[in-house]
């Protein structure tokens, strides 16, 4: 790299760094400023039993990154063979990035970074496929929660009919994605697809059922959390219902605009919403903080100093 390209990317992993220091900063500011009892749950924290707890939960969150890292490295296995370690950090220099952009979407730029230059447009594809079984699966197990849900309202009863249809389109379209996208490219203002689409080609049908297996197995660590986190506050709930309302919770955030400052207020706010059976706010807020802070605020950490550690490949 040029002289002039270095101080050029020193300066950008200088910007992401703090951008994702300052953000990371704000939402915990904002999530502390917010809830009222967070004094208490410092004092029930200080106890044998919860130790315990926050350490299962702990070793769930390393299995929540670490199938995201495997899925992601199995992801790219045609395309350029990584280390699980170099996956790991492209998996959590993506989460630092997510966190200065809309919805996350800049997390395929984390991820990509550790790849050849060649391979990186392959690379970002191959993100979209990971990222879109993930998006699958919780749209699907909350469709499902939703239609298994008891509704007062006789207006209500259409609900469970259209969450049905809207799972079996969203299961298709993503399972048959080469070709869905195939179709909608014959549109004149989409044909820039249709290099994207000849690339599909060499993601395979057991590929795709693979890469949502992975994620289906990940997913079911968040509800598991839940319920760890709910017992450790001796929280009334059974493992059936904590799944059915996080479903319920990682459904609505996932179709909810969001971005990463506005999001702290937004995931509290469904939370309550989805777990409002439970009549508990502050059981409530609690774990929704500890999930924050364990699963998101500690990994983004150490991907914003991963990101300050990086060098382009090279080739580059």
């Amino acid at each position: 790299m040029s002289f002039t390209n270095n101080k050029l990317l020193n300066f950008l992993k200088f910007v992401v760094l703090v951008a994702s220091l300052v953000v990371i900063y704000f939402q915990f500011k904002s999530r502390v400023v917010s809830f009222s009892n967070f004094n208490l749950l410092l004092e029930k924290l200080y106890s044998v039993k919860v130790f315990f707890f926050l350490v299962f939960t702990f070793i769930l969150m390393f299995l929540n990154w670490s199938l995201e890292s495997y899925k992601w490295k199995y992801l790219l296995n045609k395309v350029e063979d990584i280390s699980f370690y170099k996956a790991v950090k492209g998996v959590l220099s993506g989460l630092a990035i997510g966190f200065i952009t809309p919805n996350r979407v800049g997390e395929f730029a984390g991820k990509i970074a550790y790849l050849k230059s060649e391979n990186r447009a392959n690379g970002a594809l191959m993100s979209f496929v990971g990222s879109s079984a993930q998006l699958l699966v919780t749209i699907q197990v909350g469709l499902i929660a939703i239609a298994a849900s008891k509704y007062a309202s006789p207006v209500d009863v259409f609900v469970t009919p259209i969450a049905l249809v809207t799972l079996v389109i969203v299961s298709i379209v993503w399972f048959k994605l080469d070709l869905f996208l195939k179709w909608i490219s014959r549109f004149e203002w989409l044909q820039k697809w249709n290099k994207d689409t000849d690339q599909l080609a060499i993601v395979s049908e057991k590929k795709m059922t693979t890469v949502y297996l992975i994620s289906l197995i990940r997913y079911m660590v968040f509800p598991l959390q839940y319920f760890v986190l709910f017992k450790m506050l001796d929280t009334s709930i059974d493992f059936s219902e904590c799944l059915s309302m996080t479903a319920t919770s990682y459904f609505l955030l996932a179709i909810v605009p969001t971005y990463a400052i506005a999001e702290i207020g937004t995931r509290g706010s469904l939370n309550l919403l989805a777990f409002s059976e439970l009549n508990s706010p502050f059981a409530v807020l609690s774990v929704t903080l500890l999930i924050w802070m364990i699963n998101l605020i500690i990994p983004a950490l150490f991907g914003a100093f991963m990101i300050a550690k990086f060098k382009f490949q090279k080739n580059d």
